[in-house]
């Protein structure tokens, strides 16, 4: 059995006051983040090494890609591109949701399904006229069963699949790479209202993806690379869209009176929506000459491309950083500097704002 309890911190997460999520609604001050029971039905044998393990409860098994499914404890930058958990705290908890979970290996092919019943969700769809500009918003009512997966196949060395998360940066001391593939379906997740007749959409997800881990040299303290790279499809229905901010404190300025964000003030961006998303990021752990040297130094890079349905142009953004690991991802500070894409209208070219983020993780 697996129980792992965590204290709960300070909403991360924020969208406009009109489509705000309020967390307290799942979370108390404490709460669980995983809480499952499996059963090991067939173990590994040497004809091919299959098994078979059953499980249920609040698990993390959610399918669709490596990095939703990622471990917070190695990240390669500074935190999660988030869009890869696409029902972040609507119809999930935090990445989890409740149901029967099926995983296990066959040779390199490590396969994982889950079968889930997402949280409520009840937003208020906007009504309009015009069917074109319909927009989809989260109201599951009573939610239909999810249905979510994830396949791929270990190339190299193989990981543990004891638990679910997936890890984002192994420092050399594995030889790893991946390709997976992956989707999640939700009948009737999303709702418009047109001339005040609510219409249902169906929520589908796909996603493939590539990673790799690679040591390079022989030496102690020697360099690795670490790369990874995703293609998501998204489908929410009409013109959905959903603006986050990371940490974000930004309040609306009433007094303004030129040209404002349509995510909203601060840091908020549309991170999740209908339509496509390409992301890669890649690093590299720089070799020391010390027998036990005090830091050890990872930049990197990353770079997302988003297309989304509800706006007529693209957009892209970077981040550029660097891990100064003082005990591997036990003990480490996150320098980096990000960019985001900034709508004040929907038909026009976003401009582009960043921010800088230091970042000290410690952990036991």
């Amino acid at each position: 059995m697996e129980l792992i309890i965590k204290p709960s911190s300070t909403a991360v997460l924020q969208e406009p006051q009109e489509q705000e999520v309020t967390e307290m609604e799942k979370k108390t001050q404490m709460f669980f983040h995983d809480a499952w029971n499996e059963y090991a039905v067939i173990l590994p044998g040497e004809a091919g090494k299959f098994s078979l393990s059953l499980g249920a409860g609040l698990h993390y098994y959610m399918g669709l890609s490596r990095m939703t499914m990622a471990s917070t404890l190695n990240f390669l930058t500074v935190d999660s591109p988030v869009f890869s958990w696409p029902l972040i705290d609507n119809s999930d908890q935090f990445g989890r949701q409740i149901g029967m979970f099926a995983k296990g290996k066959y040779g390199k092919l490590e396969y994982r399904f889950s079968l889930n019943k997402p949280f409520a969700t009840d937003l208020a769809p906007a009504n309009v006229t015009d069917p074109s500009r319909a927009v989809a918003v989260d109201n599951n009512g009573n939610p239909s069963f999810s249905k979510a997966g994830y396949v791929e196949y270990q190339f190299l060395d193989e990981e543990s699949n004891t638990l679910p998360f997936k890890v984002g940066s192994y420092l050399g001391t594995k030889k790893v790479f991946n390709v997976g593939a992956g989707f999640y379906h939700q009948a009737d997740g999303t709702r418009t209202s047109v001339n005040s007749n609510v219409e249902k959409h169906d929520i589908t997800l796909f996603a493939v993806d590539a990673f790799a881990d690679i040591p390079l040299g022989e030496a102690k303290n020697k360099m690795a690379v670490s790369a990874y790279a995703g293609y998501y499809n998204y489908n929410f229905g009409p013109n959905y869209v959903r603006n986050l901010g990371t940490m974000n404190i930004a309040a609306s300025d009433p007094n303004f009176t030129g040209n404002k964000a349509i995510a909203g003030p601060g840091n908020l961006q549309p991170t999740i929506g209908t339509g496509n998303i390409i992301y890669a990021q890649a690093g590299l752990l720089l070799p020391s000459q010390a027998e036990k040297p005090k830091i050890r130094i990872q930049p990197f890079a990353a770079y997302t491309h988003k297309n989304f349905e509800a706006f007529d142009k693209s957009s892209n953004q970077f981040d550029v950083g660097a891990n100064w690991f003082i005990d591997g991802h036990h003990a480490k500070i996150t320098t980096q500097y990000s960019t985001r894409p900034v709508y004040t209208n929907p038909t026009e070219k976003p401009s582009s704002k960043g921010e800088f983020i230091v970042q000290f993780q410690i952990y036991l």
